[in-house]
């Protein structure tokens, strides 16, 4: 694995395109928002650790298996082109789109994610 300019480079065992991994801006203030309210508000500071870990682990899982994820859109009712995976309670929602793995955001599975990524305007 190599990380290059910010962006965690990945080639998978089977000689398959080198992805790249794009974290958006929403999703690393995501990992920052999980990891201080469960350090803060549930006062568990290596649970929060652990949690970060377990979501970062499997977005790099993402990287070997990018059709993994579950599709978004039969839940939506319409065309999309989100994936989402899950990790500790967690959903990490990305798109997988020619040598690029974009991870959007990442929610807990209990809020109310549609609303979240497709807000009514």
């Amino acid at each position: 694995m190599k990380k290059k300019a910010g962006i965690l480079l990945k080639k998978s065992e089977k000689n398959l395109p080198l992805l790249k991994l794009v974290l958006s801006s929403e999703a690393k203030r995501d990992l920052k928002n999980i990891q201080g309210y469960i350090s803060n508000e549930r006062e568990s500071p290596i649970t929060a650790l652990k949690v970060i870990e377990s979501i970062l682990e499997r977005i790099e899982k993402l990287l070997n298996f990018p059709g993994t994820g579950t599709l978004l859109s039969p839940k939506v009712n319409f065309p999309t082109n989100y994936r989402y995976a899950k990790a500790s309670g967690y959903l990490i929602f990305y798109r997988h789109e020619n040598n690029y793995i974009f991870v959007d955001r990442i929610i807990h599975g209990k809020r109310d994610y549609i609303n979240i990524l497709f807000p009514k305007e």
